[in-house]
């Protein structure tokens, strides 16, 4: 089980990267991976939507933001869709670092 203070480090890394434009958004799944390797994989997707939440709680409707808050939805879609691929196929799939082998056949969080 993480602790509530890894999980917040986390998460406020997510925002930092979630509100940093134009780029920060996509980097943030790659650089959660690498700092956390042995967190549960799903613990990464609970992470992104965490922070979304937060940028949605912190910012007006309509605030520009909010786009980072969109981000964050969709990297917990895409994370959450390279879950299930992995677990179809057969690939380890229960620590965040086991994301880094299916990079290797779809590349979209490893190349930037």
């Amino acid at each position: 089980m993480t602790s509530v203070s890894a999980h917040s480090d986390k998460v406020h890394l997510a925002i930092e990267h979630l509100l940093r434009v134009p780029d920060g958004w996509r980097v943030v799944v790659r650089d959660l991976v690498q700092r956390w390797p042995d967190a549960p994989a799903t613990e990464l997707i609970f992470t992104l939507v965490s922070a979304a939440t937060e940028i949605e709680a912190m910012f007006a409707q309509g605030s520009p933001a909010c786009e980072g808050a969109a981000h964050g939805w969709r990297l917990a879609a895409l994370l959450g869709v390279d879950l299930y691929a992995m677990q179809t196929i057969g690939l380890p799939h229960a620590k965040a670092g086991d994301f880094t082998a299916y990079w290797k056949i779809d590349p979209y969080f490893a190349r930037l």
